[in-house]
């Protein structure tokens, strides 16, 4: 059963469905393609209890870093499970939230203590955390709910926690308090106070300076953002906001555009919740198919590095590769690839480092190549990078380096593109939400024809 649940997943994953509008604005999915990719994979018996074991490890983090009074997961810890940080991000409690709702539908726990821990932490975030006009702020106290860091009261990072209590909403809908306190962080977000008169939206807000000056205008992880502000219950920014955003850089791989941005997180956290399959925007583009070029362009451009230099990136290659932000031997660093056409440069201080959820965070969306590097990482590495909670953040095999942390976003998002390529555990209930509906529509989707 488990391998019938997986090879028919596997077949729905690349750019092979149909979708249809019906009268009242449903999405709803076709199914239809070839396997015979998905077949060659499936001939090796370790897929399914690979991936099976990834999520579970996965999941272990957001039980195990959830404070058990307010239910935030914390923003990172060490990947023996040894420490966790004080503080939370808003967007890995989004990502907690859809990951307690895969759990219960997984029977990893009960249905009723999956809608005990999400009820936890929706009630704290709606009660006690520390907002702005309904936005949350980037980073919070695990335990006050009060702002950290100096951060800002973000729009992006509010939108990712919105998505994780609407997958978590639809997965419990028959709690009916669970539902409200979902509902009410979505309709008490002020989105038009964060709208610029060019139509696009403002990162954040902060007390020292106010309204940030930097604004959500070309292509990156806002599509997830814009999306859900337009599909708003309440504060809801025009439709034509959805076209007011740049659609830059335009970059090619084999002949095919992509929008891009280097680090592959863009590319995946709007694809986790919103199913882009088989429907175009109102300028024709497939995003399911932008994130597919976008993975495997970066996968070119690291043989690339490795052709043009062996001693610093002989290890890069269809085995071993990805990028995107992510820990390094010297701090945080923001970076991926491609960055231009045509051109293969170690933009960004690229210095060798393999970030495992670059591969996780595209396992729905590039199964085959991302199947082969994280069965080659696991097998390669052992548990030097693979523990507790699944892969470290980071690891560096030309330096000896490797990462003493796992990051929620990081492990989250791994967690929930398996989970779509295993049973679209998170676009299915995500999907079903009313205002994933009411975007799609207003924005001007359409299905994709063939």
């Amino acid at each position: 059963m488990k391998r019938r649940m997986l090879l028919s997943a596997f077949a729905a994953a690349p750019l092979l469905a149909a979708h249809r509008l019906r009268g009242d604005g449903d999405f709803s999915m076709v199914s239809a393609g070839s396997r015979s990719t998905m077949e060659d994979l499936m001939m090796n018996e370790n897929s399914y209890p690979f991936l099976d074991d990834l999520r579970r490890r996965c999941y272990l983090y957001f039980e195990e870093a959830a404070d058990p009074q307010t239910g935030l997961i914390a923003d990172r810890g060490h990947a023996d499970g040894s420490s966790f940080s004080t503080y939370a991000s808003s967007a890995g409690c989004g990502f907690g939230l859809a990951a307690h709702g895969v759990a219960a539908n997984n029977g990893w726990i009960s249905k009723e203590e999956g809608a005990s821990r999400v009820r936890k932490m929706l009630s704290f975030l709606v009660n006690e955390a520390e907002h702005e006009r309904g936005l949350v702020y980037h980073f919070i106290d695990r335990m006050t709910g009060q702002r950290a860091l100096d951060s800002e009261a973000s729009t992006i990072d509010t939108a990712l926690l919105i998505a994780g209590a609407m997958h978590a909403s639809q997965v419990f809908q028959d709690d009916r308090e669970l539902v409200e306190m979902a509902d009410t962080l979505y309709e008490r977000v002020d989105w038009r106070w964060m709208l610029g008169d060019n139509g696009c939206l403002h990162m954040g807000w902060q007390p020292e300076v106010g309204r940030l000056p930097y604004q959500w205008d070309r292509f990156s992880e806002l599509t997830i953002l814009v999306l859900l502000a337009i599909g708003a219950p309440s504060s809801a920014i025009p439709p034509s906001c959805w076209n007011a955003w740049r659609r830059e850089n335009v970059l090619h791989h084999q002949g095919e555009s992509f929008i891009s941005y280097p680090p592959l997180f863009v590319h995946q956290y709007p694809q986790a919740f919103f199913d882009f399959r088989g429907i175009v925007s109102s300028d024709g583009r497939n995003y399911w198919r932008n994130s597919q070029l976008a993975h495997l362009a970066q996968i070119e451009f690291q043989q690339s590095l490795a052709d043009q230099s062996p001693k610093r990136f002989g290890h890069y290659g269809e085995d071993l590769w990805g990028l995107t932000s992510s820990d390094s031997s010297s701090g945080y660093r923001d970076w991926g690839g491609p960055y231009e056409d045509g051109q293969a440069q170690p933009d960004r201080g690229i210095d060798g480092t393999v970030v495992p959820s670059a591969a996780g965070g595209g396992l729905a969306i590039a199964p085959e190549q991302t199947m082969r590097t994280l069965q080659y990482q696991k097998n390669t590495f052992g548990e030097s990078v693979y523990g507790r909670y699944g892969f470290v953040n980071a690891f560096n095999p030309r330096r000896g380096w490797i990462g003493s942390d796992v990051i929620g976003i990081d492990t989250g998002i791994t967690l929930l593109s398996a989970s779509n390529l295993l049973e679209e555990g998170v676009w299915q209930p995500f999907m079903q939400h009313s205002a994933a509906q009411r975007a799609f529509r207003l924005a001007g989707f359409r299905p994709l024809t063939a």
